[in-house]
């Protein structure tokens, strides 16, 4: 039995691994130390030596300690992916890649980005609902009735304007990318006419109703009315016009007299 137990450990324990500290690695069946983060191993330890480490150079690091003899490459952003460096490699840290302008990240890894896509835009009859980030698309939002945009990416939506309120009539009514056009008055053509009309009306009235007044009042004093005895100015006027002997209120006609002479009648 003691046998058999003998023969295992000769076989497996090179085969074991061996069980290190942290802040050791394991190589060849032995722990050594590890290197820092920013260095690499370029020599393993040995029984009467610590491992042997050298600094990263170039465009390599090494975030973590480390047993490794080689120091990671750094990242580089490819700008055809819309990729730009967001913050530089160093000894001890990874290349952090970010998006160009109006991009966002789409394929996030931590801080980093592997993938950007293009911000959409917020057209006019719209407006920005909630801004895109880093790793957001914008999220746009249709103008609600009575409301107008005309600009892209326009953070609210102006309404209406009240052509009403300004004592104006709405000449355009308005959309969702253009505003309501008002007219200058909200007077139209047909209110002037009736204005007008009633004016007219008025002094029409006005006029017959003093013309009545008149005649009635020369009545109650014994004249005759104008338009009776030719006594209007306008009726004097073409009295005074005619020729002797013509009756104004008839000038067609002449008036006849008879005289002695002769027995004959004269004109």
């Amino acid at each position: 039995m003691l046998l058999i137990f003998a023969i295992f450990l000769v076989t497996q324990l090179p085969h074991m691994e061996a069980s290190c500290l942290p802040g050791d690695y394991e190589v060849n069946g032995q722990c050594c130390p590890m290197c820092s983060a920013g260095n690499k191993v370029v020599k393993i330890c040995t029984p009467d030596s610590s491992t042997t480490c050298m600094p990263c150079v170039g465009d390599t690091y090494t975030e973590h300690p480390n047993g490794l003899t080689e120091c990671m490459r750094c990242k580089l952003c490819d700008p055809g992916a819309r990729l730009i460096t967001k913050d530089k490699c160093t000894y001890t840290k990874n290349t952090v890649c970010g998006c160009s302008p109006d991009y966002f990240c789409s394929l996030p890894a931590g801080r980093d980005c592997e993938m950007c896509s293009e911000n959409t835009v917020c057209l006019p009859g719209s407006m920005v609902k909630r801004p895109g980030t880093e790793f957001s698309d914008n999220i746009c939002e249709d103008c609600p009735g009575g409301t107008f945009s005309t600009t892209n990416m326009s953070p609210t939506c102006h309404p209406w304007t009240k052509c009403e309120e300004q004592g104006k009539a709405e000449l355009t009514p308005g959309t969702s990318t253009s505003d309501v056009v008002c007219a200058k008055s909200s007077v139209n053509v047909a209110s002037v006419v009736a204005v007008i009309l009633s004016v007219l009306l008025a002094g029409g009235a006005g006029t017959a109703t003093v013309y009545f007044l008149r005649r009635r009042a020369k009545r109650k004093n014994g004249e005759q009315p104008a338009q009776e005895t030719g006594d209007e100015p306008g009726d004097q006027g073409l009295q005074n016009l005619l020729p002797d002997g013509v009756n104004g209120a008839n000038p067609t006609i002449a008036v006849q007299e008879t005289s002695k002479n002769n027995g004959k009648p004269t004109v």
